[in-house]
């Protein structure tokens, strides 16, 4: 994200990214349902809500730190951190987008799991069918959408406060 949004243009850039995080858990949440969903790639959807969901945080960084400077902005920053609980902090820093690993060009971190899908002649299921879902290996048991909607809520609390706490640069 450049630096050169302008101040008008920060919040509806900021719920621009909350939306479009929330439409990729949509239907992240969608493919995780026990029925054949064949449209949906559950790794896609997920690398695109981590896409949009961490650059809430990119789009907040990059103007603070431009608008409020670096230092104000980092205190700023340290301060709101703080203030999360402890599994909040460690959820937000392992999401954070400096906190990006790669392995052999994909995301690390992510296991392939089979669950079971509903036997349903519409969608001609057989019995005993499973499909392929992914979900976070340090999180293994909590569907992918969960954890990512806990994500999305610091996120969202982050834009919030990041707005209001630097109200005279947005206007």
């Amino acid at each position: 994200m450049s630096s050169t949004i302008r101040p008008d243009n920060v919040k509806a850039a900021l719920d621009a990214k909350v939306a479009a995080a929330m439409a990729q858990l949509g239907e992240l949440r969608e493919s995780e349902q026990p029925r054949i969903t064949p449209h949906l790639s559950p790794r896609e959807l997920l690398r695109a809500f981590l896409l949009y969901a961490r650059g809430i945080y990119s789009v907040a960084s990059t103007f603070g730190r431009a608008q409020a400077g670096e230092l104000q902005f980092n205190a700023w920053y340290e301060r709101w951190e703080k203030a999360l609980s402890d599994a909040d902090r460690a959820l937000w820093r392992e999401f954070r987008p400096d906190h990006v690993h790669h392995e052999g060009g994909q995301e690390a971190g992510l296991i392939d799991v089979e669950i079971p899908v509903a036997t349903d002649s519409a969608q001609n299921a057989a019995p005993g069918a499973q499909k392929r879902i992914v979900r976070f290996a340090a999180h293994a048991d909590r569907a992918a959408s969960a954890v990512c909607y806990d994500y999305l809520r610091l996120s969202r609390q982050f834009a919030s406060d990041f707005v209001r706490d630097h109200a005279r640069f947005v206007k």
